[in-house]
């Protein structure tokens, strides 16, 4: 990144910030939003986030202006006045989301805030405790000094990546910056382990997501940036080494989109905020009349972030890709795979075997249409209009034909994967599995088809075949055959297979006798399909299923591979389906 470029971004971001400065409270405002658990605030509009306000106050001195410095130095004692400094509570080095919702009202409270601030104050302290007044550099020491504690109390292991690398980033640089060897100590052999961990797969357990990847590369440079330690600044170039050829490998020049499968994504379009990231980072254009304004992260700044010369060209590539990497291996063997196909039009990606949380993307595609704007493809199980995380996804895939499953579990999440566990049963009165085609979609075109759909989106043509359904038993609310059906609804394309609509009522899975369903996706170029109308006859006749009264299976060979799924019919825990009891 250009450092004089960016302190104009600075500037400009910190100007936009400026204007929701509450001087009575020494803290920025900001819109009030949940993520539907940690902070349980009702009838607020608007909040005053600590983690926001303390990276203001960094930005501030970062900008260099002597004016900004006292509105600076009172955020950063009002932050850590809203510490947890007992090291009797459980709170302890632990900051709340806003300062109108104590800890003690939060539900739970969020246990990474000690890192995700705690890294920020060993920022100031590292660039401008020159520039401190002797009393706040003392305050903001022992504030980060409790957040180590914290954090090594918790002990999180290597298998949480952004919190594997911001908890060694807190601790290397308080033992780095203000001398505290037990911190150093147990930074280096925390950020160690998380390496070693990594390098067992290459990748990260965050597989592929656009969110924690950039925020791993961010971190990763901050380390590199404050540490003087040989072994922490090569663990560093190691991790950096890895997240970048992963984002160049997924990236899709002509949708500027990051392929699937995401573990964890919070969007299923890239963000402008992302974007300009790897534009900065790795040379992607930025385009101004699309894209309007440059968004700049404050953190950014003077991070160290640069993508290698080596890996750049893979951003404006556009070739055909094959990707299957190993993401999970338990210890008696069993894994996961991620496979990712791209030509220069279009990327379709799936997981072999997932949970349908909203943060998972098993099952993706991105399209560029002839208008050049992208559109995307991507399956979700809809619980009242929220996503159910408890039902199970299989799927294998050769090229961009995927044949893919459906289970459901008796004890995965509702909304969130552990948080709200079901209990055998769901409250429910909608249910359903939904391929949402978003972006781009008013110039998609949908054709109904007996067992199935077609779709055109550009010059692309995606085929859906239904394979087979079951569901028995139980109190007999599911659809023993339900059947896609195709609508709009806000600017998106919906291809729903609806297992329940009605009066809310409570269904009980743990009930079933027979569970699951199995249907297959095809995307290719409309030209290979030599002018086919419907569903291609050739793929209908290579389509092979069976069940019985425990099993259903199908087998499929529409190109190279041939692709089989087994599964088991009876709902059963998460964790036996997901193969990980």
């Amino acid at each position: 990144m250009n450092e004089l470029c960016e302190l104009e971004l600075l500037k400009t971001a910190v100007e936009e910030k400026n204007k929701r400065y509450n001087p009575s409270l020494s803290m920025l405002t900001a819109p009030y939003h949940t993520n539907g658990y940690h902070t349980i605030l009702k009838n607020v509009d608007w909040v005053h986030p600590c983690r926001e306000s303390i990276e203001y106050a960094l930005a501030l001195l970062d900008t260099g202006g002597a004016e900004c410095e006292e509105r600076a130095f009172a955020i950063i004692r009002q932050v850590i006045s809203l510490q947890d400094q007992h090291p009797a509570h459980d709170t302890y080095g632990l900051w709340s989301y806003y300062y109108e919702e104590p800890l003690e009202m939060m539900a739970p409270p969020d246990w990474n805030w000690a890192d995700f601030i705690g890294k920020v104050l060993v920022m100031i302290a590292k660039r401008h405790r020159a520039r401190l007044p002797e009393a706040l550099l003392a305050e903001l020491e022992q504030a980060v000094c409790h957040a180590c504690e914290s954090i090594i109390r918790r002990n999180m292991g290597p298998h949480y990546t952004n919190i594997a690398i911001m908890g060694s980033l807190v601790t290397i640089g308080a033992g780095e910056v203000f001398g505290h060897q037990r911190y150093l100590d147990y930074g280096l052999k925390r950020f160690e382990a998380f390496c070693q961990y990594t390098q067992q797969l290459n990748t990260f357990q965050e597989y592929n997501s656009p969110t924690y990847t950039i925020i791993a590369i961010i971190e990763l440079s901050k380390i590199r940036q404050i540490t003087g330690h040989p072994m922490a600044l090569e663990i560093c170039e190691t991790m950096l080494d890895l997240a970048w050829s992963m984002v160049g490998a997924h990236f899709h020049a002509a949708t500027r989109q990051w392929a699937g499968p995401h573990s964890r994504s919070y969007s299923t379009l890239l963000t402008k905020g992302t974007l300009a990231f790897l534009s900065l980072a790795a040379g992607i254009p930025w385009r101004e009349a699309e894209d309007g304004p440059m968004p700049y992260n404050l953190e950014w700044f003077k991070s160290g972030v640069n993508c290698p010369e080596k890996y750049r060209g893979l951003f404006a590539e556009r070739t055909i890709r094959d990707i299957q990497e190993i993401y999970y291996r338990s210890q008696d063997g069993y894994e996961k795979v991620a496979t990712t196909y791209m030509t220069p039009s279009f990327t379709i990606a799936s997981a072999s075997k997932e949970v349908m949380w909203n943060q998972r993307r098993n099952l993706l595609a991105y399209v560029a249409d002839n208008e050049g704007k992208t559109a995307y493809a991507a399956l979700r199980m809809l619980h009242d209009g929220h996503d159910f995380s408890a039902p199970v996804f299989s799927s294998q895939q050769d090229q961009g034909h995927i044949l893919c499953g459906l289970q459901l579990s008796v004890n995965g999440g509702d909304t969130h994967i552990g948080l709200d566990r079901i209990d055998g049963a769901v409250e429910a009165s909608d249910l359903r599995l939904r391929l949402e085609i978003g972006g781009a979609a008013e110039n998609v075109g949908a054709v109904p088809e007996e067992g199935g759909a077609v779709l055109r989106i550009g010059s692309v043509r995606l085929e859906l075949y239904q394979l087979a359904a079951v569901f028995e038993g139980g109190d007999g609310l599911l659809n023993p055959s339900p059947e896609w059906t195709i609508g709009r609804e806000d600017g998106k394309l919906n291809l729903d297979l609806v297992l329940y609509h009605g009066p809310r009522k409570k269904i009980d899975i743990a009930g079933l006798h027979r569970a699951g369903l199995i249907f297959a996706l095809s995307m290719e170029e409309e030209q290979s399909c030599g002018g086919q109308a419907g569903l291609s006859p050739a793929k209908r006749e290579a389509m092979r299923v069976s069940a019985d009264g425990q099993t259903l299976e199908a087998r499929w060979q529409p190109a190279d591979k041939p692709l089989a799924l087994s599964l088991t019919l009876k709902p059963d825990k998460v964790e036996t389906l997901r193969g990980q009891a």
